[in-house]
């Protein structure tokens, strides 16, 4: 993850607070409707549903699916902890995994940052990263690097949190699943995630360099109400302002096709660290190298979260990727997702049933709401 925006005190202030005019907003609106990677769910994903509910219907049983991934709760589809994965890993391979503890909602505000601060001092320190168990999408992740940022952020925080160890390098997205004929671990997608940065020139201020930006100017809307206090700050001459620094693509992250990386070595590492969470059979893996040579080598890698089935193979978001691409690598997700369920289902694995996954995905719409 990224370094913080600079402090106010290392630019200077322009003599007017920074407005964008609706003309402004409008041609960020059309440019974000001409690329479909910014299109609303609902917008992308009607052809992808249309396939699931198909392909499910012909599957024995019908919620088949949701026996993917027996370790966690209707296998990833919706409020499933991350704990139930990252766990097993760090108990199984700790080495694989960027190290964490949980901060359970039921705790004591007091006892909660106790045992935060103790877990920052056995380590290298702040930053570290808080996050909401059951969380989707970047919600609730944010890098905080003080003890008075924790306290605040647990304060507000009325679910189970975890606490993780920062870790810097690359950001990728490693897709797999066990092949439900074979048993072998495959990867399906890469996606290196990057964060968009500006530099200064000293005269602009920021909210006038995001605007300037090709890509940065496509997720101003959020950049606009993160950045609100430091919009009309003046960054000086020759210095890069990260953006974001959280790797989810709703948070503004840039998300390559990295599928090109693929590599014998990578796929044994990935076998290695999905062998340690039994009951892990499909969804992407979101972890940190030093870099790309390391993340082919399957060397020093760092998991920070072990998704499910409703998991992307985020390499479509590739700027440009045709949609038809798009929704021709989703299918194919699902119609694995599926045959795995089938598979694990036919060995007594358990089924979410469809009554229980409405329940799920009703609790989940609410605890969104707490969630920024």
């Amino acid at each position: 993850m990224s370094q913080p925006l600079p402090p106010s005190a290392a630019g200077t202030h322009s003599p007017q607070r920074f407005r964008i005019s609706r003309r402004q907003r409008l041609g960020i609106g059309l440019s974000r409707l001409l690329r479909w990677e910014f299109w609303p769910s609902w917008a992308f994903y009607p052809p992808i549903v249309l396939f699931i509910l198909l392909r499910s219907a012909r599957a024995r049983p019908f919620m088949a699916v949701t026996a993917a991934n027996p370790c966690l709760r209707a296998s990833g589809i919706v409020g499933e902890t991350k704990r139930d994965a990252l766990a097993p890993l760090q108990a199984h391979a700790p080495a694989s995994v960027a190290a964490f503890t949980m901060l359970p909602a039921a705790w004591s505000p007091d006892q909660r940052l106790s045992t935060l601060r103790a877990f920052v001092a056995a380590g290298p320190g702040y930053p570290v990263v808080l996050k909401p168990d059951i969380g989707q999408r970047g919600r609730g992740v944010a890098v905080i690097r003080s003890e008075a940022q924790a306290a605040e952020y647990l304060a507000a925080a009325v679910d189970d949190v975890i606490a993780q160890r920062h870790i810097g390098g690359s950001e990728y997205g490693v897709f797999v699943y066990r092949d439900p004929r074979s048993g072998r671990v495959e990867i399906l997608s890469i996606v290196h995630k990057c964060f968009p940065a500006v530099t200064g020139d000293g005269r602009r201020t920021l909210g006038a360099l995001i605007l300037a930006d090709t890509r940065a100017r496509l997720i101003a809307p959020g950049l606009f109400q993160r950045l609100a206090v430091r919009l009309d700050t003046v960054p000086a001459a020759g210095e890069a302002v990260p953006l974001v620094e959280i790797g989810a693509h709703c948070r503004g992250a840039l998300f390559l096709d990295g599928n090109h990386l693929r590599s014998e070595a990578l796929r044994q590492a990935m076998t290695a660290i999905v062998d340690a969470v039994p009951g892990y059979h499909f969804g992407r893996l979101d972890l940190r190298c030093p870099d790309e040579a390391h993340l082919v080598a399957g060397r020093e890698l760092k998991v920070l979260e072990m998704n499910g089935v409703t998991a992307e193979s985020a390499h479509i978001y590739h700027p440009d990727t045709p949609l038809i691409e798009g929704w021709r690598a989703m299918i194919r997700q699902w119609r694995i997702a599926i045959e795995i369920g089938e598979a694990n289902a036919a060995a007594c694995a358990r089924i979410t049933g469809f009554v229980e996954l409405l329940k799920l995905w009703r609790d989940d719409l609410a605890r969104g709401q707490r969630w920024f």
